[in-house]
């Protein structure tokens, strides 16, 4: 008959390896359970080379589950309780952005998490052309469902709103006409339109400022006077050589304290669209009008492109303090009054 302490000891020993092979079989049938899961995560919607993209779109503060089911629902994952959990192995729960997304189902449920969480959203091309003001940048935003026109020109009007007291320029008015640099781009829906704006305002920061030196006018004009300038040279030319000539009738007409007298300035204040300026135009009351008021006006009128700003930096060397149209995308220039109305005489004006 054996000790009865040999005999707990020997019970204990049992327990003990009872419980650590559980636990060991615990630890395998997990590790085969994760792997199944993996594997499982891994596997597409579809395994077919052909499949279709799908743009979909997650709206602000849709949950994980949410997500999930419109997933499912749409076949781009098999199952949305597995993307659940693994939104839940991943933490990534918290970190998946809204917006619009190109899917697959031949994609796996990690690689749609991660397009996700990385914001990879579908994005589309806009061209601002060179000359557009603020109204013709809002509705062509606003055409292609990206921006809404009246938030964005609020916004556009007034830099404070945007970024409050840090101006990425220094600007004499609050709005932004001028700065939204006309490029191409790549927007997607949902981004902000203080988010469009701060992108445009950026590419012109980006493009312009190391192309601009203020000194060779000796400081006499700041880069809010030479972008208003050109922004009215943008507004007059076609042809890229006449840019330079110009600017140099604009500046030579601000050295002798002649008035501009520029028709894209009256344009921008008629409440009348319309390409033709009329003698009772000239009359509206606006400090851009200028006809009416010495200067320039206090801020440009549109988009100015790096070519105009370039030339009233680098006006042509030139007297002539008049132009006018040739109804051909280019100018008569003349020196004296007397010479531009016989230059218009001769022209059928």
């Amino acid at each position: 008959m054996p000790y009865p302490s040999l005999t707990a000891e020997r019970t204990g020993v049992k327990v003990v390896r009872f419980i650590l092979g559980a636990v060991l079989a615990g630890i395998i049938l997990g590790q085969i359970g994760l792997s199944v899961l993996m594997m499982l995560a891994y596997r597409p919607a579809s395994s077919n080379a052909i499949t279709f993209e799908q743009i979909v779109t997650i709206n602000q503060g849709m949950s994980g589950k949410e997500i999930g089911k419109m997933l499912k629902e749409s076949g781009l994952i098999l199952n949305s309780h597995l993307f659940n959990l693994m939104l839940h192995m991943t933490k990534t729960g918290s970190k998946l952005q809204a917006g619009e997304y190109l899917l697959n189902p031949a994609m796996s449920i990690f690689e749609v998490i991660e397009k996700l969480k990385d914001g990879i959203v579908v994005t589309y091309p806009v061209i601002i052309p060179e000359g557009y003001n603020l109204k013709q940048i809002a509705d062509l935003l606003a055409e292609k469902n990206l921006v809404d026109e009246n938030r964005f020109l609020m916004l556009a009007h007034n830099a404070e709103l945007v970024y409050g007291d840090d101006l990425p320029l220094e600007l004499p008015i609050k709005s932004l006409e001028g700065y939204l640099f006309p490029d191409t781009y790549q927007f997607a829906k949902g981004q902000s339109e203080e988010a469009i704006i701060g992108h445009m305002v950026a590419r012109f920061i980006d493009h312009v400022l190391p192309q601009i030196d203020l000194d060779s006018f000796g400081g006499k004009y700041s880069l809010h006077e030479v972008v208003t300038l050109a922004s009215i040279v943008e507004k007059e030319v076609i042809m890229d050589w006449e840019r330079p000539i110009v600017a140099a009738v604009y500046l030579n007409r601000l050295d002798i304290n002649m008035r501009l007298q520029a028709d894209p300035t009256v344009r921008y204040v008629m409440t009348e669209n319309r390409s033709r300026v009329l003698y009772s135009d000239l009359e509206i009351d606006s400090p851009y009008n200028t006809y009416r008021y010495d200067g320039l006006p206090p801020g440009p009128i549109a988009s100015p492109g790096i070519k105009s700003i370039l030339a009233v930096l680098n006006p042509a060397d030139v007297d002539y303090l008049y132009f006018v149209s040739k109804r051909n995308g280019t100018h008569q220039f003349s020196r004296t009054f007397s010479e531009h109305v016989a230059a218009r005489r001769k022209l059928g004006y």
